[in-house]
């Protein structure tokens, strides 16, 4: 009898000594036999290091990484998929448990299905005191098995929620095929939608992840994407992108972003990119307007600070802007004031976008002379 494929485990923790231990104990506590656990901590200034190094010293299937900053979620993320030789990979959160069969029950869906890019389960909310908060509702679970690709990915970008169904194994073959991981709002959404392209995503009903205390607000999430915060730096000064201001807004345009990079004709590509858009329009509207008219509310004060700025940083900080409002242009037009004064306009250089506006926008969008 065959050995059976190993699980290549990369749990990354930032300053969570007194809650990694019972993440760890349930990945060692695992039925599957094959098991790789690589440690990642993610520059921890508390008692991380010294809780993972003893689970090191005493397990010989553990390896132990340290790295020297905090680079956040999203890079760590990467990492799992990019380094290790296992087939399988599961990226895991360093305060998250499994339940002792996850791996084996969701090992057994992506043995028997070969074209699974990746399997999940369901999952349930726990608190600090052990005590259950709540089950994620099955319509959180994603079932993306259709034979045409597109097909799979509208699947993923209609219904992906929680991400309970985004903490399962992957198929590294598939994973092989994604894009880099963008520092954006929605990666998470983005990378699904990207991976059903390269085959189907399936589920285990039974509640076997187990998430420590729920998801965090769509804005906190938005922020965290960011570059500047990753590298620990302010979003309110002129050198910081503006797109966490619309996180809605940018998870939706990131997708339009994906489509465009992917292993598809030009003619799929831009109807996966019509579809995207559709897709949250449908889902989001009224908050993805809502965004854009909370952006139009913060201009007078970004404007401001860009007036006071050098013109070096003036022109870094007009950028960002432009980019920004190109996503709402995109996603919401009907976002877009009908009149913006002439001003905004010239400090923001919006008429040099090649952006769909709409026909009754006013001349003051004209370049200044």
């Amino acid at each position: 009898m065959p050995s059976p494929p190993c699980v290549d485990i990369n749990l990354f923790v930032y300053n969570g000594a007194a809650t990694v231990g019972p993440a760890i104990e349930s990945v060692l506590a695992q039925t599957w036999p094959a098991v790789a656990l690589t440690l990642i901590d993610d520059g921890s200034t508390d008692g991380t290091a010294a809780v993972l190094a003893d689970y090191a010293a005493a397990h010989s299937n553990i390896r132990l990484k340290h790295n020297r900053c905090n680079g956040g979620a999203i890079a760590n993320f990467q990492r799992a998929f990019w380094f290790g030789d296992a087939d399988f990979v599961m990226p895991k959160s360093g305060d998250d448990m499994l339940a002792p069969d996850f791996i084996e029950r969701v090992m057994a869906v992506l043995l028997a299905h070969p074209g699974a890019a990746m399997c999940h389960a369901g999952g349930l909310v726990f608190r600090g005191d052990n005590t259950i908060a709540g089950h994620y509702p099955p319509e959180h679970r994603l079932h993306a098995v259709a034979a045409d690709p597109l097909a799979r990915a509208r699947e993923v970008m209609a219904r992906y929620t929680s991400s309970p169904s985004f903490w399962g194994i992957y198929r590294r073959a598939a994973v092989d095929r994604l894009s880099p991981i963008r520092q954006r709002a929605g990666w998470d959404h983005v990378l699904l939608a990207e991976l059903a392209l390269a085959g189907e995503i399936r589920h285990v009903p039974q509640p076997l992840y187990l998430r420590r205390d729920g998801g965090k607000p769509v804005a906190q999430l938005a922020r965290a994407a960011t570059e500047q915060a990753r590298a620990g730096l302010p979003l309110d000064d002129t050198l910081a992108e503006q797109r966490w201001r619309t996180p809605l807004i940018t998870t939706a345009y990131a997708h339009l972003e994906m489509a465009v990079a992917t292993r598809l004709s030009h003619a799929d590509r831009l109807q996966l990119m019509q579809d995207a858009r559709a897709i949250f329009r449908g889902r989001w509207l009224n908050a993805l307007i809502g965004e854009g008219e909370a952006l139009h509310a913060a201009l007078p004060h970004l404007l401001a600070a860009l007036r006071d700025s050098s013109p070096f940083e003036a022109a870094w900080m007009r950028q960002s802007l432009r980019e920004t409002l190109h996503g709402v242009a995109i996603i919401v037009p009907e976002a877009v004031p009908h009149h913006i004064p002439a001003s905004v306009a010239r400090l923001c250089d919006v008429a040099s976008l090649p952006m769909p506006f709409p026909a009754n926008w006013p001349s003051a969008f004209s370049s200044p002379a």
